[in-house]
């Protein structure tokens, strides 16, 4: 038997580890010391570099090393750093000492003020804010109005003063930006007047090291989406990193807005991540989503404004995390949708591109440069990117219980570039995806019995269903046509060897390959999986061997491409046939846990055997009717029991449904 405690803790969970230990065997200098005893992993330089500083340490900035004196006699200490150079509202500081944790407050030439976003040696960078100029009285982004910043401005560092956002009572149900100002028209969140810092207790701030793992406990809890083909394929559970991917025009922000819906009454609180794509038009269209759900009660949404700088779409994701954070500090499970992960991608090309690193001026991938990471030989720089996604990925937890017991789990948005995955599996029915509508990857949904028919009449049945599916085809080209012509998300894309590195460091991922408004998402089988697995799933789910159905599809796609005709065949075609048309599921619509345990049930007990996709589906809808009228107790505990098993009571009040 695994160690209790420790088989089912997410990958995420078990990277913290991983990155501490690795962090002991860094440089032996102060500021390593320092930050290790701050518990925040330093930037990496390649090996040369390292080698040289191992041998002779660059000097500590004052800001680091000097004795510090008691707080109520000073506000704050000035050490050697200057502003370097500035870029829209980002400011690249030298001088300041990779000791100072992000989320520290600086004050740059005579008073513009601003925070540590990262740093990347020899340099560390800032998001200037004017407090007091944005709506409401709440902070700006930018130096602000009368103020300027130049090269060679003095920086001082207040070590004992973090950024804050403002208290989770205050955002319940708002739309704010990066820096927690209204963009909703409302009062400023907290007030205009609020602190904007909060001491060394890092309350509410807007970066902070991610738990440890003596913090976490395993995740063994449900969170349901409300999404179908999610819940019953790859099951998330309170406190999972999931990674949502697919081309554009597959609909993955309506999927995010769909699962934050389903979360209504639950209790789950929710936080909107609006930084790329969703951004364009300021998260607007998202929040209207969200509004038209009746899901924004217990949402908070954070976005930026369409042509915002990266460090900006970086700072909102750190506030997106913290606002979630505030929450589970309380005990409460969040669910954290962020669309996308733009900001946290590319502000690390940001930073490479503004610190270029002494023996690798130009930030060019080499081969001889490689270091032992996590027990694998790989690039320095892909190290060192590596390190800073994984820290702030890090941040998705389920606590202990002496911490409260909160969970954050994140669904994490990536689009990738059109084509990436295609033309890669092993059959022509590409990845076996479930959820759309069944012949969208040119396949005819030919009815029950069609084997069993004469050759006139199945020759007939054929041509028909041809010419039907060829001006479906011609109507979707239409459409994604004209879609491309206005898709934002273009513009938000990542190549395939980014999205897959994701992959490695999230605990799991969905892949959509394919979106309609009649029918939903399809979504691949063989590309998506949860890797915390049946612990995290629903527990009536679980009941009724929904992992099974992943093989069937599987099956069912192999034998359809490579297997002889015959019997088996065509039972593999129609089971495959009858479980696409149970998850399939229109934008808009929320599925119930208790819904999608009536349709698991009709599936895995026989009551749909021989119906293709429109029968199982109309077959389960009628179902689930029925139930809401004659069993109304049973879905109902269904619905706010997540986590218990379906009951041999429950199960046969189920099959009542399905009599004769």
């Amino acid at each position: 038997m695994p160690t209790a405690g420790v088989s089912l803790m997410s990958p995420a969970s078990l990277f913290a580890t991983v990155a501490r230990r690795s962090t002991r065997h860094a440089s032996s200098t102060v500021a390593s010391l320092t930050t290790r005893a701050r518990g925040y992993p330093p930037a990496r330089p390649g090996l040369s570099q390292l080698a040289g500083r191992l041998a002779a340490p660059r000097a500590v900035s004052t800001v680091t090393a000097e004795i510090e004196p008691p707080e109520e006699e000073v506000a704050f200490q000035r050490g050697p750093a200057s502003v370097h150079a500035v870029e829209g509202p980002l400011a690249v500081l030298s001088g300041v000492g990779a000791d100072v944790p992000p989320g520290t407050l600086v004050r740059m030439g005579d008073a513009v003020q601003g925070f540590i976003l990262s740093h990347r040696e020899p340099k560390t960078f800032a998001l200037m804010y004017a407090a007091g100029q944005g709506a409401g009285g709440a902070p700006s982004v930018g130096a602000g109005s009368g103020v300027a910043v130049s090269p060679g401005d003095a920086v001082e560092v207040l070590r004992k003063r973090h950024f804050r956002m403002p208290s989770d009572d205050d955002l319940r149900g708002r739309w704010i930006g990066a820096l927690g100002q209204p963009m909703d028209g409302g009062d400023a969140p907290g007030g205009g007047d609020r602190d904007l810092a909060c001491g060394e207790d890092l309350d509410g701030a807007i970066i902070r090291d991610p738990p440890g793992v003596e913090d976490r406990k395993p995740i063994t809890t449900p969170l349901v989406t409300g999404i179908k083909a999610l819940d019953v394929l790859t099951p998330l559970g309170r406190g999972q990193c999931m990674l949502l991917t697919g081309e554009p025009g597959t609909g993955l922000t309506r999927l995010g807005v769909s699962a934050v819906a389903a979360q209504a009454g639950s209790g789950v609180r929710c936080v909107y991540g609006a930084t790329g794509a969703a951004a364009e038009d300021g998260g607007k269209g998202a929040v209207e989503e969200l509004r038209a759900a009746g899901a924004m009660g217990h949402t908070t949404v954070v976005s930026v404004d369409g042509d915002a700088s990266l460090a900006e779409r970086y700072a909102a994701t750190c506030a997106a995390f913290a606002v979630a954070e505030g929450a589970r500090a309380k005990g409460e499970d969040v669910l954290l949708v962020l669309d996308d992960f733009t900001g946290l991608v590319e502000f690390t090309k940001d930073m490479a591109r503004l610190s270029p690193q002494l023996d690798n001026p130009e930030g060019i991938i080499d081969e001889e440069k490689m270091v032992e990471y996590e027990g694998m030989i790989i690039n320095a720089l892909l190290a060192e990117r590596r390190r800073f996604l994984g820290t702030t990925l890090q941040r998705v937890a389920r606590m202990s219980d002496s911490l409260g017991g909160g969970s954050l789990t994140l669904l994490g948005i990536m689009y990738h570039e059109k084509g990436a995955y295609r033309g890669r599996k092993g059959s022509n029915k590409d990845s076996g995806a479930v959820g759309s509508s069944e012949g969208a990857d040119g396949t005819l949904q030919l009815p029950a019995g069609f084997d069993q028919m004469a050759p006139e009449m199945q020759a007939k049945i054929t041509a028909a269903l041809e010419k039907k599916r060829d001006a479906a085809v011609k109507a979707a080209e239409a459409r994604e046509a004209e879609a491309a012509a206005k898709r934002p998300e273009d513009a938000y894309t990542q190549p395939r060897s980014l999205v897959e590195e994701f992959m490695s460091i999230t605990d799991g991922q969905v892949m959509v390959e394919n979106f309609s408004e009649s029918n939903g998402w399809g979504i691949s089988v063989k590309d998506s999986v949860s890797r915390i697995g049946t612990p995290g799933a629903a527990g009536p789910l679980k009941s009724l061997d929904m992992m099974q159905l992943r093989l069937d599809v599987m099956q069912a796609d192999d034998m359809q491409a490579f297997g002889n005709n015959g019997d088996e065949k065509v039972q593999m075609r129609n089971r495959s046939s009858a479980i696409r048309g149970v998850l399939r599921q229109r934008p808009g619509e929320t599925a119930a846990l208790s819904a999608q345990t009536v349709g698991l049930f009709a599936l895995q007990k026989g009551y749909l055997k021989n119906m293709n996709a429109d029968e199982a589906a109309a077959r389960v809808n009628e179902a689930v009717t029925k139930a809401k009228d004659t069993i109304p107790e049973v879905m109902d505990a269904l619905d706010t029991n997540p986590s218990k098993a379906l009951s041999a009571e429950n199960s046969e009040k189920l099959a009542s449904l399905f009599a004769a």
